[in-house]
């Protein structure tokens, strides 16, 4: 994880450290809001004691809080491991093993200790801050998590679950007309698996495959499918299913505003937070199809909460048609009233009305009234 978190050679890292440090002292701000993932930023913070700040994660609990588990984190399946939690007895040992291999890494990595030996020759301390736990400068630290909607945890009190922290979106009525009367017209799956990744021709024909079983049972829904692909092809079959399958390659509006319709039945996503996190707050039924390690612990998440289904669980990183059909009728059902389906989306409403106080809560305004209180009260106040 960490070349891919840092690619960046070591000389940038530190001349970024340098001119945030360099802004910092320009601006003197009363109170800085820090990524958790913007290492050279909290590591200029880190050096600069008259500087007050609070971290700001996409993340949640059991990133954020492992070291206040004690024993229990090794019942928390270890990051990029897919593990089900809590971790079944007979996986113990390899889950202990994963947990402990990062250990080992920044112990040995040539890599990694050079580059925390430039680091430190500037006075940056200890590792980079997104892997350390003992941070030099403690803070508060705003998370996507609501108690509740989440694995059972000791969440300490420097952690603020605000629930799903989310851009407000412009309505997709105003954002774009036209695909607001194709979602409303019918029940519609929504199809994005994150601005970053590029479709293979090979997953793509085995994800329309699937969509064709599920609109061949199911006559009464459609498919808004965002793809991006990796090269140039054709997709197979894609005329036979008429209009209800669109397929674009940008949305005009916020994926956020297409949940907020109220007509989506299923969010068929990667497992990114913020993915994840838009169809808990609309209490959308999820399919989960990752495509990166790191968004495994959302597969698991998935199993344990019951609002969805990993769809490529046994598939890696790729997609089989099979798996992936029958986590799609799973969650939609191969009729309206499929009992499982109904299930599964009744325990998302569950889920959405515990992280938004039933309508009264959005995670924005209970971060910004944590931040708004921190700068008008001081650091002991949260």
């Amino acid at each position: 994880m960490f070349p891919i978190t840092h690619p960046e050679p070591v000389k940038e890292y530190i001349e970024t450290a340098h001119d945030v440090e360099r802004l910092l002292r320009e601006l003197k701000p009363d109170l800085v809001i820090v990524d958790t993932m913007f290492g050279p930023a909290r590591d200029a913070i880190s050096k600069m004691a008259d500087v007050r700040f609070i971290t700001l994660s996409p993340n949640t609990i059991k990133e954020l809080a492992v070291g206040d588990q004690g024993l229990g984190a090794f019942l928390w399946p270890a990051h990029t491991t897919g593990f089900p939690f809590p971790v079944p007895w007979y996986l113990v040992p390899l889950n202990i093993i994963a947990l402990l291999f990062p250990l080992l890494y920044f112990t040995f990595s040539s890599y990694h200790k050079a580059f925390d030996k430039a680091r430190h020759a500037y006075g940056y301390q200890k590792r980079v801050p997104l892997f350390e736990i003992a941070q030099v400068r403690p803070s508060k630290t705003l998370c996507m998590s609501t108690p509740g909607a989440e694995i059972p945890a000791i969440i300490p009190e420097s952690l603020l679950c605000c629930g799903p922290i989310l851009q407000a979106s412009t309505p997709l009525e105003l954002a774009d007309k036209e695909l607001y009367d194709w979602v409303t017209a019918r029940p519609t799956v929504m199809v994005i698996l994150g601005s970053h990744f590029l479709t293979r021709e090979p997953v793509a024909n085995n994800m329309i495959a699937a969509f064709r079983v599920l609109l061949d049972k199911r006559r009464d829904i459609q498919i808004l499918w965002k793809l991006r692909k990796y090269g140039e092809y054709e997709l197979q079959g894609l005329e036979e299913v008429g209009d209800r399958l669109r397929v674009v390659d940008w949305l005009e509006a916020d994926p956020l505003a297409v949940l907020e319709t109220g007509n989506v039945i299923c969010s068929v996503n990667h497992g990114g937070s913020n993915s994840y996190h838009e169809a808990l707050f609309t209490g959308t039924p999820q399919v989960l199809l990752p495509a990166w390690f790191d968004c495994f612990d959302f597969g698991s998440r998935l199993a344990f909460l019951g609002n969805g289904v990993w769809g490529n669980m046994s598939s890696g990183l790729a997609v089989s048609q099979p798996e992936f059909t029958k986590a799609l009728l799973r969650v939609i059902g191969a009729t309206p009233d499929a009992p499982e389906a109904a299930k599964i989306l009744a325990r998302a409403k569950e889920l959405q009305d515990i992280v938004t106080d039933k309508g009264t809560r959005l995670g924005r305004d209970v971060a910004a009234a944590h931040i708004l209180h921190e700068l008008e009260y001081g650091p002991d106040a949260l």
